[in-house]
């Protein structure tokens, strides 16, 4: 993917450009921005008197941010259908830990939209919304009083992410399975946005299950490899693992409530990396 010029210009509102100055603009051959017109429909809104296509401003910061999102791991396909949508103000940490305080439910749904089609899942998560996670980890151990904070950016992380990545790819699944006991599975929401951003299928399955659904759901899916998620420690989990192991699933334990000596995915983009590798095997 072309990198993007080093130095922006600041592009008039009422500028019009044609192709190759676009192209010179965002560093991407004039060749390609024809064949995501033709293939994708984003091209040049305008026409000159002689009939030229033209670039308007929107036109090429459209074009910016769907080569933001292909940096990101998207494919141009979905790129091209989420930079469609005008680009929000830049969420914050405190943008968004604000707006939970505050209980702006639908501004957080807002916000947390906007951050996943600006940006894609695993910058979403790394820049925001992890550390926000973080933040009221810190506030709930100095004071019981915001759990309920965390309970509705964990719903609210989880509505977004599956809007984000609703479409379904085809193909061979991951399974992101959560420990039987474990309730909190926003994590596994996001990792399944990044993995369809990327073109791999994934299926998040609900909590509550126990080994033997959990077991069953395996078998039914034929997954290309199983991701154990646990925030907290629960009894059997290790024995789950060596079952989905004993029947020939490929298994990576991730979660700060595996012990490090037995966690294999410490980060989102560990996991990612891991994954994809292991399905192109």
């Amino acid at each position: 993917m072309a990198e993007l010029s080093g130095t922006r210009t600041s592009l008039p509102r009422d500028a019009v450009w044609p192709v190759g100055h676009v192209a010179a603009e965002l560093g991407v051959p004039a060749v390609t921005l024809r064949a995501w017109e033709r293939r994708y429909g984003v091209g040049p809104s305008l026409r000159t008197d002689g009939r030229h296509r033209r670039y308007s401003t929107a036109d090429v910061e459209r074009l910016r941010r769907m080569i933001a999102l292909q940096d990101a791991g998207m494919s141009a396909i979905d790129a091209a259908r989420l930079s469609r949508r005008p680009p929000g103000a830049p969420a914050s940490v405190d943008d968004l830990l604000n707006r939970l305080e505050s209980y702006q439910l639908a501004e957080v749904d807002d916000v947390l939209a906007h951050l996943f089609d600006d940006r894609g899942a695993e910058p979403a998560w790394d820049e925001v919304i992890a550390p926000v996670f973080r933040e009221l980890g810190r506030r709930a151990g100095r004071r019981p009083d915001c759990a309920d904070l965390e309970v509705l950016l964990a719903a609210a992380v989880e509505r977004a992410a599956q809007h984000h990545a609703q479409l379904e790819q085809a193909g061979d699944a991951v399974l992101l399975v959560p420990c039987p006991g474990e309730a909190h599975t926003a994590p596994l929401a996001i990792l399944r946005a990044a993995l369809i951003e990327r073109g791999q299928s994934a299926i998040v399955l609900a909590p509550g299950g126990n080994d033997l659904s959990l077991l069953a759901a395996a078998q039914r899916v034929r997954p290309v490899s199983v991701v154990l998620w646990s925030m907290a420690r629960h009894a059997g989990q290790a024995a789950l693992r060596r079952r989905l192991e004993d029947e020939g699933h490929q298994v990576a334990t991730a979660g700060p409530g595996w012990p490090r000596s037995a966690r294999d995915l410490d980060d989102l983009h560990q996991a990612v990396t891991f994954l994809l590798t292991q399905h192109a095997r």
